[in-house]
């Protein structure tokens, strides 16, 4: 963009200028600028199509096409409120779309606030009638109060209500638990909201399965001690199977859980990773898009080198640099497109290329004063700034210092030092081979050699332990956002269950022998 405003000036040196538009059109062209900026959608396509057409289609927008854009606009509002509101909303919505056009702004200028009202206080209802005591409690002081603390309550109390529910559930089952359940309750009170709520939902029945095993097997122990001094061996022999049986069953359905929460885990994880893909897809279409856009514009302004261009085209090239410049090249842009055609001629000739200097040299201002950055490469914004332009904007193009190639060099071997071994493997390669290598590997080869260390860190874990186990494989089959949690967090989790489980199986497998040893 900086070269063809270049360009485009040097070929209107000979001072080549339209028509200027007539002075009454110019307050109508700011009115649609306005319009342009922030109107929904429908209005900014609308006051688009306007500006860059004759003044009879800017006075027809104004006087009839920006209300029925305006129209349009609301309507798809209100058809994201049916889509996403609740049961008064949705209905709310659905008799405006059904109504006139009048339905539809008295929806959206009072209706869906009323319906959202309405819907909040059935939602806070919703959460009473499955709440514990402290959410019952406040979710009634919140009704009794304004539509914002019912909103409020909505946003955050209710989750922290449910928080301190589920902790007096928890010190509820340490009170009352078997030795099995109190234990894990005191692990997960001593822990994170998220490490009760596991309790609560999966690992207290874990626990309390392993007391009743216990009991159980402890039973035919205590049978089978009393049996042996009555000199009862068949008596022995049948509580000596049945512990056996007994511990047996439970190994099984502890095996059946985890493949059940693994099966479960790894169909999250997939439709995660599902997700995540879709969601990289539409961002490199949207990159690539924003790129074809750019290099239209880029195209635009050449091709205003041409007299009978520079206005049509200069006008569109602003629509897009109002969007997406920086803030001096917005002012300039909306200055062009509100005036005259002299206005863009100027716009072209002279006053994108300032408004981009101004703009890079705020950028390159931004740089030499970011403590984060550089020393090198602050010192050479620095420099840039006390020079003309070309220098700023050689700097911002390539990024290139005195001492760039070195430091990125240092950067990787310290990245090499403390990453794994396909980051260590990457990291030589870009030193081994150019300067191309070496920031490419800074610009995204480390990233993509830091992920498969850490799938190789997980799958490591996967030979651990069943918990750790039926997480990992959930955490292998998801997105690449899966990975650090799980090495920081949940495996550590996964291991105490492990732990734990191994605990409860020597207690168990030590009565079983107890009772064996009762046969000879």
């Amino acid at each position: 963009m900086r070269a063809n405003a270049v360009i485009v000036a040097a070929a209107l040196a000979a001072g080549v200028f339209a028509t200027p538009a007539a002075a009454d059109v110019l307050p109508d062209r700011a009115q649609a600028v306005g319009y342009l900026e922030t109107g929904g959608p429908g209005v900014a396509r609308a006051a688009e199509a306007a500006l860059l057409g004759t003044p009879a289609d800017l006075q027809d927008f104004l006087a009839t096409g920006r209300q029925r854009a305006r129209d349009d606009d609301d309507r798809v509002l209100v058809t994201q409120a049916l889509t996403t509101g609740g049961p008064v909303t949705k209905r709310a919505a659905q008799q405006a779309l059904d109504g006139t056009i009048e339905d539809v702004r008295a929806f959206l200028a009072t209706g869906q606030a009323q319906a959202r009202v309405a819907d909040d206080r059935i939602a806070v209802g919703q959460a009473m009638s499955t709440g514990g005591p402290v959410v019952n409690a406040r979710a009634q002081k919140a009704l009794d109060g304004t539509p914002a603390d019912v909103r409020a309550f909505l946003e955050t109390g209710l989750q922290q209500a449910r928080d301190t529910d589920e902790r007096i559930t928890a010190n509820q089952a340490l009170a009352a638990g078997g030795p099995e359940v109190q234990a894990a309750a005191q692990t997960a009170l001593d822990g994170t909201p998220d490490d009760i709520r596991y309790f609560l939902s999966r690992w207290r029945q874990v626990a309390a399965d392993g007391d009743a095993e216990v009991a159980a097997v402890q039973a035919q122990l205590d049978g089978a001690k009393v049996a042996a001094a009555n000199h009862r061996p068949l008596v022995v022999r049948l509580a000596a199977e049945r512990a056996t049986q007994i511990a047996a069953d439970a190994r099984k359905a502890n095996v059946d859980r985890l493949a059940a929460q693994q099966a479960a885990a790894q169909h999250d994880a997939q439709v995660a990773a599902g997700a995540a893909a879709d969601a990289a897809q539409q961002a490199r279409d949207a990159a690539a898009r924003a790129a074809q856009a750019k290099a239209d514009n880029d195209k635009l302004l050449t091709d205003a080198a041409d007299p009978a261009l520079t206005v049509p085209n200069g006008r569109r090239a602003s629509v897009y640099l109002l969007r997406t410049g920086g803030a001096a090249v917005k002012n300039a842009a909306r200055t062009a497109l509100s005036g005259s055609d002299d206005d863009v001629v100027t716009f072209v000739r002279s006053g994108l290329i300032a408004a981009q200097e101004t703009d890079d040299r705020a950028a390159v201002a931004a740089i030499a004063a970011d403590p984060a950055a550089r020393a090198g490469l602050r010192q050479a914004a620095r420099d840039a700034l006390a020079g003309p332009y070309a220098g700023v904007a050689g700097l911002l193009r390539t990024g290139d210092y005195p001492g760039r190639d070195t430091d990125d060099r240092v950067e990787v071997n310290q990245i090499m030092a403390a990453g794994g071994p396909a980051t260590k493997s990457a990291a030589q390669q870009a030193l081994d081979g150019t300067v191309a290598d070496v920031r490419a590997f800074l610009a995204t080869g480390r990233f993509v050699a830091r992920t498969h260390d850490l799938r190789i860190k997980v799958a490591q874990s996967l030979s651990e332990g069943p918990e750790v186990n039926a997480v990992a494989q959930g955490v292998l089959d998801g997105p690449e956002s899966f990975l650090q949690p799980y090495l920081d967090n949940d495996l550590g989790k996964a291991r105490a269950r492990d732990a734990f489980t191994a605990g409860h199986v020597a207690k168990v497998n030590a009565l079983v022998a107890e009772v064996n040893a009762l046969r000879s």
